[in-house]
């Protein structure tokens, strides 16, 4: 993992330092998903191939998240077998 330190512009353009574009492998062109998380705004490279899976991924993560808010999860305990947690989670 590369952490580094970037910023936005007035025109609200943030570049992606060269050494995270290398290791990426990006090309010019590259396109993103973009996710807001609250005050986080993560960013995910796409293509053509991903970019349903992705979107897909995203949906439910924020159905999760809405549900975990309001309290509709199920809870596991660390000591149940895996069979008893699918159990629960399928009942």
């Amino acid at each position: 993992m590369t952490i580094n330190l970037t910023k936005m512009s007035a025109n609200g353009q943030v570049v992606i330092p060269a050494d995270v574009r290398k290791l990426a492998k990006l090309k010019p062109s590259a396109q993103f998903l973009v996710i807001n998380r609250g005050s986080d705004i993560v960013l995910k490279h796409v293509t053509k191939e991903n970019i349903l899976v992705d979107l897909d991924l995203a949906e439910r993560m924020e159905k999760a998240e809405e549900d975990f808010k309001y309290g509709r999860y199920t809870k596991a305990d660390s000591k149940m077998s895996t069979r008893e947690i699918d159990d629960l989670l399928m009942s």
